[in-house]
């Protein structure tokens, strides 16, 4: 019988929770101005062939872009971390609490990157309800009453982290929700008062998905900073085999 050898390979990863919210802050940044400039394109109606392209890449309400890819695989990082968090907390009373959140971010993640919710934009609902330019994009309604079942269910579980964490969650929830819902609602009603292609619309627009991406980082910053105070290193093994 062959004999498998058994090799302990050390390849250590450092992660800074302050390193890597400033490299995400300096992205977001960046994606944010590479987004303007799109929007400037887009409103002069590509003065040249090339602006398209550009907008099409960069564009901060497009999809399957640069963007959109980076707040989707944001997203996933924080998944990622939910689950090892869930991982070490396997006999905490909040285990189910962590479990849950690291599908939400994961499913977060895809509807980033494929646009799930707008499955539930549909017109006709807003048209024969007259509803307030506010619900222009109807997905909204349902959001915002899973925002507030969400909020119920995890005050306790909020209460129970550490002070820092508790603040800096807060933070990023607040953040995160005031432009992914908030600013949707607001740009419901920039494009029925002054139309979609204005300045004033894309304005909102470079406003919401901003504060996304910035609460993204904040709740990636909370989530390092939080695993550092459980444990200082985490051992990962990984197995390989033919079958």
């Amino acid at each position: 019988m062959q004999q498998v050898s058994i090799y302990n390979v050390e390849f250590p990863i450092h992660l800074s929770a302050k390193k890597i919210a400033l490299r995400l802050s300096v992205t977001v940044i960046c994606l944010t101005l590479a987004g303007i400039i799109s929007g400037y394109f887009w409103l002069l109606e590509f003065p040249f062939p090339a602006t398209q392209w550009f907008y099409e890449l960069f564009s901060l309400d497009g999809e399957l872009n640069i963007p959109a890819w980076y707040s989707s695989f944001s997203l996933l990082f924080c998944s990622g971390l939910l689950k090892l968090i869930s991982a070490i907390k396997t006999k905490d009373r909040y285990f189910v609490y962590w479990k849950t959140l690291y599908l939400i971010f994961f499913y977060l993640s895809l509807d980033e990157a494929f646009s799930f919710h707008e499955i539930l934009i549909v017109p006709s609902i807003r048209q024969s309800l007259n509803l307030n330019p506010l619900f222009f994009q109807t997905w909204v309604i349902p959001g915002a009453i899973l925002v507030g079942v969400f909020a119920f269910k995890y005050l306790k579980f909020l209460l129970h982290l550490p002070s820092k964490t508790r603040y800096l969650f807060l933070i990023a929830a607040v953040v995160y929700v005031t432009g992914g819902l908030g600013m949707e609602m607001v740009g419901g009603v920039l494009r029925v008062d002054f139309g979609r292609r204005t300045l004033i619309t894309l304005i909102g627009i470079f406003v919401e998905e901003f504060l996304e991406m910035v609460g993204i980082v904040i709740f990636i910053y909370a989530l390092l900073a939080y695993l550092s105070s459980l444990k200082e290193s985490i051992q990962l093994k990984i197995y390989i085999s033919e079958k």
